[in-house]
C-alpha cells in the first residue's frame, strides 16, 4: 500500500513536471518567438550605430520594478500564458518619450516609463504588451509570407549594421509595419486581455484594476484620455475600457 502511494505521488510529480516542460517549450515552436529574437538582434546592432535610443541599460531599479510587475501577473494569472519566460529589456529611449513595445517573448521598456508610471500603471502596460505576444499579433495579420518577412528583416539588420539606415526614420515603427498591420482591433484585444488580467488580480485582493490601463495612457500622454470624445484610436480604446467591453466574455470579439 505504501509502495502504491509512493508510486502514485511519483507519477503525479512526473506528469506535473512534464506539463511544465511542455508549457515552457511551446514558445520555442512559435514563429513569433524567433522573429522576436531577430528583432532584438536588430535593435542591439542599431543601438551601437545610429540609434542609441535602443541601448540596453544596466538599470537595476527600473528592472526590479518591471520584473515585480511581470511576476505579479504570473503569480495571479487569469490565463495559461504561453510565454512564461518573458525577457524585459530596459532601453534608453528618446528623452521625454516614455515607451514600451513587445516582440515575441521580449518586452522593451524605456527607463523613463518605469519612472513616470506607478507600479499599478506599469503592471497594466506589461499586461497589455504580454497580451500582444500571447495573441501573436506580429504574425496574426502578416501582410507577407514568413520567408519574405525574415528576408526583409535581414535586409534591415544589414542596413543598420552598415550604418545606412536613414536618419529620422523610426526603426521600430518600420519593423512593426513590416511584421503586421497594426490595427485598432489588435490594440482593443490586447486591452481586453490585460483588463481581464488586472480585474482577476483585483479579485485576489491586489490593488490592480482595469482602469489602470487608462490611467497609464493618461500619464504617458499628459492628459486624461477618458475626456477625449474624438475618433482617435486612444480615445476609442479609452471608451471601450470605460464601458467595460472586456466584461462581455471572450476578447476574441475584436
Amino acid at each position: 500500500m505504501r509502495w502504491n502511494k509512493a508510486f502514485m505521488v511519483s507519477m503525479g510529480m512526473a506528469m506535473f513536471l512534464s506539463f511544465q516542460a511542455q508549457a515552457s517549450a511551446l514558445q520555442y515552436v512559435m514563429p513569433d518567438y524567433y522573429l522576436g529574437q531577430l528583432v532584438r538582434g536588430i535593435l542591439k546592432v542599431a543601438s551601437k550605430t545610429s540609434h542609441p535610443e535602443y541601448q540596453v541599460l544596466n538599470a537595476p531599479e527600473a528592472q526590479k520594478k518591471a520584473q515585480a510587475a511581470l511576476q505579479k501577473i504570473y503569480q495571479y494569472p487569469a490565463f495559461d500564458y504561453t510565454y512564461n519566460k518573458v525577457s524585459i529589456v530596459i532601453i534608453k529611449g528618446i528623452e521625454g518619450e516614455p515607451n514600451g513595445f513587445a516582440f515575441g517573448n521580449n518586452i522593451f521598456i524605456t527607463q523613463s516609463m518605469t519612472e513616470v508610471l506607478s507600479s499599478e500603471q506599469l503592471t497594466a502596460v506589461i499586461a497589455h504588451e504580454l497580451a500582444h505576444s500571447e495573441k501573436a499579433h506580429h504574425m496574426q495579420k502578416t501582410p507577407l509570407p514568413l520567408g519574405a518577412i525574415v528576408y526583409q528583416l535581414k535586409n534591415i539588420y544589414e542596413s543598420v549594421k552598415a550604418g545606412k539606415w536613414p536618419k529620422g526614420r523610426d526603426l521600430v515603427a518600420s519593423i512593426q509595419e513590416l511584421i503586421y498591420t497594426g490595427g485598432l482591433a489588435m490594440e482593443l484585444q490586447a486591452d481586453c486581455i490585460a483588463a481581464q488580467q488586472l480585474e482577476h488580480m483585483k479579485s485576489k485582493g491586489l490593488t490592480n484594476r482595469a482602469t489602470d490601463l487608462n490611467s497609464a495612457t493618461s500619464a504617458l500622454m499628459g492628459f486624461d484620455v477618458t475626456t477625449d470624445n474624438s475618433d482617435d484610436p486612444s480615445a476609442i480604446r479609452a471608451r471601450a475600457l470605460v464601458n467595460k467591453v472586456y466584461e462581455q466574455g471572450s476578447c476574441d470579439i475584436f
